[in-house]
């Protein structure tokens, strides 16, 4: 398979298309670089150092909001880019052809997309017993996190959260960047390598990420608590899919998943 196309050179850093700085949060950015170079903040003029650390961008003779900004700080960044929400269905059945119990389309910061996935699972999926659910927390956040934040934002597609009688799968655009083998990443971890370094470094101080290279081994140990059906990765130079299989059903399409060699 050949390596996934590298993204330009600070593209996460690059102005967003149609928007400005109305369009953000501006509160919440000035908090966030506050938090980040307090120093400088009390010394610097706000924009000028939200551009610094990757939030804002010229273009032309002002300052609009960067990709990262528009995705960590936007209002909201799907009324220009629709492709940066996320999808999230209940199948009624183990087949994607399956009857759809719930769909829901998800707007607004990685931040709020994530909060959003994570509840969109706690209410559709299942519990093993009252107070443990059949999908660790740990496994399900490290797993959107990942994709929100590691996503190729180039491509058209959604991320996409599936969850089936027999799994929960989270579908991103872009391959894995790392090519490091996967099995070996979700058992041992591995050095971060983040396809957008601004949006990752943005996360972690927000603290939605670690970026220590270990959440696909956090994802293993995790459902190895549960279950002694691995979660499974796979990626292509479109996508990149994770799969965590369902103790109450360890079976069925995620053996057949397996099976496939993907």
């Amino acid at each position: 398979m050949l390596p996934p196309l590298p993204p330009p050179a600070g593209f996460d850093r690059s102005a967003a298309a149609g928007v400005s700085l109305d369009d953000l949060d501006m509160a919440a950015v000035e908090a966030f670089v506050a938090r980040r170079a307090p120093r400088l903040h009390e010394t610097t003029p706000l924009e000028n150092l939200a551009a610094r650390i990757g939030l804002l961008a010229p273009q032309g003779k002002r300052l609009v909001p960067s990709v990262t900004g528009l995705l960590c700080f936007g209002t909201l960044p799907q009324l220009t880019r629709p492709e940066w929400g996320l999808a999230a269905v209940r199948v009624s059945g183990t087949a994607i052809s399956d009857a759809l119990r719930q769909r829901d389309d998800f707007e607004g910061s990685i931040a709020q997309l994530l909060e959003q996935g994570l509840e969109f699972a706690r209410r559709h999926a299942g519990f093993l017993r009252d107070d443990v659910p059949e999908y660790p927390q740990v496994a399900v956040r490290e797993a959107l996190v990942n994709a929100l934040v590691h996503r190729d934002y180039r491509l058209a597609g959604r991320v996409t959260l599936r969850i089936f009688d027999d799994r929960l799968e989270i579908w991103s655009p872009g391959a894995a960047v790392s090519q490091l083998p996967l099995e070996n990443a979700s058992r041992y971890g591995g050095v971060s390598l983040p396809r957008n370094p601004t949006i990752a470094a943005t996360a972690r101080t927000l603290g939605l990420v670690e970026q220590i290279g270990r959440g696909l081994a956090s994802i293993h140990a995790s459902m190895a608590e549960l279950t002694s059906v691995a979660p499974m990765f796979a990626s292509t130079q479109g996508d990149f899919l994770a799969v965590l299989p369902s103790p109450l059903a360890t079976t069925g399409a995620v053996a057949r998943f397996a099976d496939s060699g993907n």
